[in-house]
């Protein structure tokens, strides 16, 4: 089993996904305590292209280790805001 690379996989660059057409979605994470769960959320935000994520509470928001760790790149990628 080999690893794929981002070429491979035909991942959109930062560029590229900034200026792609998103789905009109926003994920609200209220109250969310576990960093990995967040840094998950960020992944598929950036996997299906949503418009955005709003984080509120004791949510814990990039750059938070735990948030950099799972999300693999995505915090770059998809549009957040903490409120």
């Amino acid at each position: 089993m080999q690893k794929l690379t981002n070429e491979e996989l035909k991942r959109l660059s930062v560029e590229e996904f900034k200026e792609s057409e998103k789905l009109p979605v926003y994920i609200i994470l209220d109250n969310v305590r576990s960093g990995l769960n967040v840094g998950s959320v960020f992944r598929s935000a950036d996997a299906f292209r949503v418009a955005g994520i709003y984080c509120c509470g004791i949510t814990p928001v990039p750059p938070h280790r735990e948030v950099l760790k799972s999300a693999l790149g995505a915090t770059d990628s998809v549009q957040w805001e903490y409120f």
